[in-house]
């Protein structure tokens, strides 16, 4: 016994020893990174966050066609290029405002381009990340902005979205740089014009998608919070005033020009729409992607100030209300998207590195330590690993802005090439039919639309009586696609119904390649016979 017990301590004698040595060397690691050094060593670590925040978002684009929102953004920026190919399917005045469109369409002017857009949109989030930067530097130092940008870099939710043409990202860009804007007004003296320009940039943000009218909101519950920022009241209300021009400067031109009656189509039918996820969709699915370790770590740093030694201050306050208001909105709205929550993102990685950061100093034995140097290994690593995961295979989530659509892009061509300009394509749901319009400029129409005008989207067209109009030969081609199959196999089912009573021969079969080989039939074109 006794031998055994010297034994046991002997190992632990052993491992305290290798604890202190390795406290010795990370502290003394922590010193050269932490000792001030010249302005050039510090431009270093940040460029190489930005590497590789663009390496993830704008390698292999091209690897999987458009999605169907991503055809529709693409298809109204051909559009406003006076691009013949899709001037008569995709009306620039469709549902959003046209900010990202705009500066899209210059390389959609001929041809059917889809990846440009890709990589707008990508560099729009290299920006987002390099804007973090600026953030975590203006509210708790350089090094803190180093850390949260390096966390938005890696992030699976961001890189998935920045990959897509999707409005979000560029509007989470412009509500960033509102975000530094009012951090800038609350740290310093010259706090006069920031608030001005932070207006300007939510206006901005409600441009490229008018879902950003929540982070006014925000702004104005943090402004409430923080009295100083009132004096004088002018300069918050000229912010204020900025944002709402902005605003209002997409209704009132669709207005002017007479398109205004499409936009309070769509208004109506948002209003009206049934929930299609429930409330735990944010929570699980987006957070998730955004990294439960790092929601994690932000929700510790925030609840036990402790942790971090850092005292409650108008900078938690403005992240707080940057985060919580648009989540309580969108989680009590019925319609949940999954890329809506893309503009607090950059306000959870600087929580987050607000944590992080500090973390260590403030434990003072060598084991905790140690989990203090794990948590920030773990919480990396579970960040890297999904989203070098989503960027070689994009096309795992059926959820609509959270991936591509294997085979679309394929069915689209060879509808281009070998069906009858003219001829009219019957597919389950409007998702497909955007895809195979964009790419193939014939017209398709979904199934499962609602003949109730409160009850669809007034972009789509309602096939009223399917039967009557394929026998009377208004539609020559019925498509079958396993992805509007998984989310509405009621209509997936009258499809093929309709297939069987119309004798329809397949004419073209969709595979999704994975390593070289077709690992599952994807989509099915039929030809029906009137």
């Amino acid at each position: 016994m006794a031998s055994t017990w010297l034994g046991t301590h002997y190992v632990a004698v052993r491992f305290d020893d290798v604890l202190v040595r390795f406290d010795r060397r990370m502290t003394s690691a922590a010193d050269r990174v932490l000792r001030p050094r010249p302005r050039r060593d510090w431009l270093l670590a940040p460029g190489l966050v930005l590497l590789v925040a663009a390496a993830l978002r704008l390698f292999a684009l091209d690897r999987v066609g458009l999605n169907s929102d991503e055809a529709v953004y693409a298809g109204q920026s051909a559009s406003l290029a006076d691009n013949p190919h899709f001037t008569p399917l995709f009306p620039i005045v469709r549902a959003h405002p046209l900010t990202m469109q705009l500066l899209m369409s210059p390389f959609y002017r001929t041809g059917v381009p889809d990846v440009p857009g890709r990589y707008v949109a990508a560099l729009f989030g290299v920006g987002t990340v390099a804007l973090v930067y600026v953030l975590g530097s203006v509210m708790y130092g350089p090094r803190v902005g180093l850390v949260a940008s390096a966390v938005l870099a890696v992030m699976p939710y961001h890189v998935i979205v920045s990959r897509q043409i999707m409005l979000d990202g560029p509007m989470a860009f412009f509500a960033t740089a509102a975000l530094t804007c009012l951090a800038l007004a609350a740290s310093g003296p010259a706090r006069n014009g920031w608030l001005i320009a932070a207006g300007g940039f939510i206006g901005l943000a409600a441009l490229t998608k008018e879902t950003a009218f929540t982070l006014a909101v925000a702004a104005f519950v943090f402004l409430s919070l923080v009295n100083f920022l009132w004096r004088p009241a002018r300069f918050p209300l000229i912010g204020a005033g900025a944002a709402l021009l902005l605003t209002l400067v997409y209704p009132i031109v669709t207005s002017v020009s007479g398109g205004s009656g499409g936009g309070q189509s769509y208004l109506l039918w948002q209003l009206t729409r049934q929930p299609n996820h429930d409330f735990s969709f944010y929570p699980v699915v987006v957070g998730a992607s955004m990294g439960f370790a790092v929601l994690l770590v932000a929700a510790l740093g925030v609840l036990m100030p402790r942790l971090t030694g850092r005292r409650f201050t108008w900078r938690e306050m403005l992240l707080l209300s940057w985060v919580l208001v648009p989540l309580l909105f969108f989680v009590v709205w019925p319609v949940k998207g999954f890329t809506y929550l893309m503009p607090l993102a950059p306000a959870v990685a600087v929580l987050a590195a607000r944590t992080l950061l500090p973390l260590p100093a403030k434990l003072t034995t060598h084991r905790r330590r140690l989990v203090a140097a794990l948590i920030a290994v773990v919480t990396f690593a579970s960040l890297l690993v999904p989203a070098v995961e989503g960027v070689m295979r994009p096309t795992r989530s059926g959820l609509a802005g959270a991936g591509g659509v294997p085979g679309g892009r394929e069915a689209g061509r060879w509808v281009n090439t070998h069906v009858p300009f003219g001829a009219r394509l019957m597919t389950i749901g409007p998702s497909m039919a955007n895809i195979l319009q964009y790419y193939s400029a014939r017209h398709c129409d979904g199934l499962s639309v609602s003949p109730n005008p409160l009850h669809r989207n007034p972009s789509y067209h309602a096939i009223a009586n399917a039967d009557a109009e394929l026998r009377n030969g208004d539609y020559q081609y019925v498509v079958w696609d396993v992805y509007s199959a998984r989310r509405s196999p009621h209509f997936a089912a009258r499809a093929m119904d309709l297939v069987h009573r119309y004798s329809g021969r397949a004419v073209y079969t969709g595979a999704q390649i994975e390593g070289g080989r077709p690992v599952r039939q994807v989509i099915v074109i039929y030809q029906v016979i009137p």
